[in-house]
């Protein structure tokens, strides 16, 4: 079902702090980037929250119904640090290591997440991480050497 008030635009520009960290906001269109300062600490007071407001942690599954969201709005979103990209979500992206990672293929892990979910002592999930841009990496370049039409 289309939504009969079309398509969501977003304009403006907002910086604030998360324990004491610095976050800015930048919505264009369609796109919008969160640039924070230090993303783990951003991503743990914003799984925090959600916490308090329903009592329970979210998981992958609430991470898919997110991008998921997105993507039915037409809205791609951007979490960077300011020197790293650290993953996309929603409308356009269609990641076979989200699948694997997160659950959702509406979410695109960059190499950040590796680091981030280290420092979070997330053994397993640097694990996968690793075997999956690894795999990623690998059907690039065989895709890229295979003959047109092969």
């Amino acid at each position: 079902m289309t939504d009969p008030r079309g398509p969501l635009h977003l304009s403006g520009e907002l910086s604030l702090e998360v324990d004491g960290a610095g976050v800015q906001v930048h919505a264009d269109g369609a796109d919008l980037r969160i640039v924070a300062d230090d993303v783990g600490a951003f991503v743990a007071s914003v799984r925090a929250a959600a916490t308090a407001r329903t009592g329970v942690a979210p998981g992958r599954r609430d991470l898919g119904g997110l991008a998921e969201t997105l993507a039915a709005h037409g809205i791609t979103a951007h979490l960077e640090s300011p020197t790293r990209r650290v993953a996309v979500a929603g409308a356009g992206v269609d990641s076979a290591a989200g699948a694997v990672l997160l659950g959702t293929r509406r979410v695109r892990p960059r190499a950040a997440v590796v680091v981030i979910a280290a420092r979070r002592g997330r053994p397993l999930l640097v694990a996968g991480a690793a075997v999956a841009l690894l795999g990623t990496a690998l059907l690039r370049r065989r895709h890229a050497g295979r003959p047109a039409g092969g």
